[in-house]
């Protein structure tokens, strides 16, 4: 697909790849360039992060924990 550069710099992405990227008002895009090549890709979201960071092949998921009540028993522990 080709799109024009306007005069303030702006391109619009084209419809079919806001749709497939999920891309919707506001979304953040970020900007490489390697040589005379410039790429452009979505900024993971918050939740899109946490799945990669889960999704980690050979790692194993443990139970969640609840930090707060760790640190409490560990503050309970210490005597203070």
């Amino acid at each position: 697909m080709k799109r024009r550069l306007g005069s303030k710099g702006q391109v619009v992405v084209p419809k079919e790849i806001r749709e497939k990227l999920g891309l919707t008002e506001g979304s953040i895009l970020t900007f490489e360039i390697s040589g005379r090549t410039m790429l452009v890709r979505p900024e993971p979201s918050p939740e899109e992060v946490v799945e990669r960071f889960l999704s980690v092949k050979g790692g194993k998921r443990g139970k969640l924990l609840d930090w707060r009540s760790v640190l409490d028993d560990e503050y309970k522990a210490s005597g203070r």
